[in-house]
């Protein structure tokens, strides 16, 4: 917010720039820098960095996907933030840091909840969920779950294995049961990621020949 003092001038009020405002503004995107690198920091717990995007402008993207174009929007999302008017008064400095906090928390978990809606719905809507309940213990779910996804590679063709988002009460007993399992269980683990591994290598290799600037 600008601030302003008046000036009486033969008889007319001049409007007049606070001596202070290009250093306020300094201050303020400041600030603002401390909430994005924090809000980053923790989106980076959740998802790796090399798959977030910045738009520094536009609401909307399209996306090639299979011979078909995906239109894409972004969503406005906001927070109310409030600083004690006594905080100020009293010059109390932690506020501010509080403040970006504040602000660095409260969107990273409304970003945080509307990507796991959004992948629920893809999953629901793609029929691919698998179901606990379905499957004698926790470990064979996981298996049938690695069935039925996609691995990647990065940008020097090596594969990334997909991560898991879970409880970490559930990610230890998914931990254990999977330590129970025998042989034969990992033995067809060890398969189904080499598997996914080479198919996730050649479907790299086979988007890149599209590019005669790429030699493989």
């Amino acid at each position: 917010m600008s601030l302003y003092f008046f000036m009486l001038i033969r008889d007319k009020i001049v409007l007049t720039p606070y001596p202070f405002e290009k250093e306020s503004k300094i201050f303020g995107e400041s600030l603002l820098r401390l909430a994005i690198d924090n809000l980053r920091q923790q989106i980076t717990q959740v998802i790796s960095i090399n798959n977030m995007l910045s738009f520094t402008h536009g609401m909307k993207w399209l996306t090639m996907r299979d011979n078909e174009i995906d239109e894409s929007t972004l969503e406005q999302t906001g927070l109310d933030l409030v600083i004690e008017h006594s905080n100020i008064i009293e010059n109390n400095i932690q506020s501010l840091f509080d403040l970006v906090s504040n602000l660095a928390n409260g969107f990273a978990s409304q970003m945080v909840n509307k990507m796991y809606e959004t992948i629920n719905v893809a999953c629901v809507e793609s029929g691919n969920v698998v179901m606990q309940s379905d499957y004698s213990s926790k470990a064979e779910a996981f298996l049938q779950m690695l069935k039925t996804i996609e691995f990647s590679v990065d940008e020097n063709m090596q594969v990334q294995i997909p991560s898991l988002h879970m409880h970490p009460d559930e990610l230890q007993a998914l931990h254990d049961d999977l330590n129970k399992q025998d042989e034969v269980f990992h033995e067809e683990y060890k398969r189904i990621v080499g598997e996914k591994a080479e198919a996730a290598i050649e479907k790299e290799k086979a988007r890149l020949s599209k590019y005669q600037a790429i030699n493989l």
